[in-house]
């Protein structure tokens, strides 16, 4: 590889085509490239595509780092983004720069991969993007740790109907839903999601699924999380006070209108 030329600007995504790396990994207009497996990127636009095409080449994948609106994620990446960029100013460069090496690095093999799925209502659900050894050993704790309660519920019907006809047919059924369930529980997931009205909105890497939930929340401060140690948005307490103290201001002017039709007797 010939010797990469520093630059003293960032890659700003300008244009996301159609299908592409980016798209896929749901890369938006205005995100900053900033690094890339740490390494802040100021090679420019040409580098970065031989460099991405490279990884296809070889089958390996790469962390990239990525601001947006202030707040820095990473993600996996194994190919060419297919972008348009425009560069960043000196200015927002060193801004960037100086922000980013005050954040906690992490290397690739210290993180997870999250995908986040969210319905109209910004409702999130944060799935690691990995089969669970619990799916195909026991199914209903698999279900349970995954939150899909109605599907846990029926599962138990179906187990209990079985062993009440046939103990054989219970357990037939068991190891076949077993199998099933290790080879296709992130697909199942993902359904079960889309069953609640929810799209997939993000990727990310990080260390666990409370640090993703929190990036998620920076990202999207009206962000809603089931069974979560985040509080509620605080956003939404604002917008509810608003409304509260606009019912009360209504109410107070209600009581303040006097009545045209009435007649003042001095």
């Amino acid at each position: 590889m010939s010797e990469k030329q520093e630059g003293n600007f960032l890659l700003k995504i300008n244009k996301i085509n159609s299908g592409s790396h980016a798209a896929n990994n749901f890369l938006k207009p205005d995100d900053i490239i900033v690094a890339l497996d740490n390494q802040i990127y100021t090679f420019g636009e040409k580098q970065l595509i031989s460099d991405l095409k490279e990884l296809k080449k070889s089958g390996q994948k790469s962390m990239l780092t990525v601001l947006r609106d202030d707040t820095f994620f990473n993600l996996l990446i194994e190919n060419s983004l297919g972008c348009k960029f425009v560069t960043t100013t000196t200015e927002e460069t060193s801004k960037i720069k100086s922000n980013y090496l005050s954040q906690e690095i992490n290397d690739l093999d210290e993180l997870k991969e999250f995908i986040g799925m969210r319905d109209v209502y910004r409702n999130y659900e944060v799935i690691e993007n990995a089969n669970s050894l619990s799916a195909g050993i026991f199914p209903p704790l698999w279900l349970a740790y995954s939150q899909k309660w109605w599907i846990l519920l029926l599962f138990t019907a179906i187990m209990a109907v079985s062993i009440s006809v046939n103990v054989y047919i219970f357990f037939l059924g068991w190891l076949l839903t077993s199998i099933y369930c290790y080879k296709a529980q992130l697909n199942l997931l993902y359904s079960f999601s889309m069953l609640e009205g929810k799209v997939f909105c993000i990727k990310i890497l990080s260390k666990s699924i409370d640090e993703a939930q929190k990036t998620i929340r920076k990202l999207d401060p009206k962000s809603k999380f089931k069974f979560s140690k985040l509080p509620k948005p605080l956003i939404e307490e604002v917008e509810k006070d608003k409304k509260e103290d606009n019912v009360n201001k209504g109410n107070n002017d209600k009581e303040n209108i006097v009545d045209e039709n009435q007649t003042v007797i001095v």
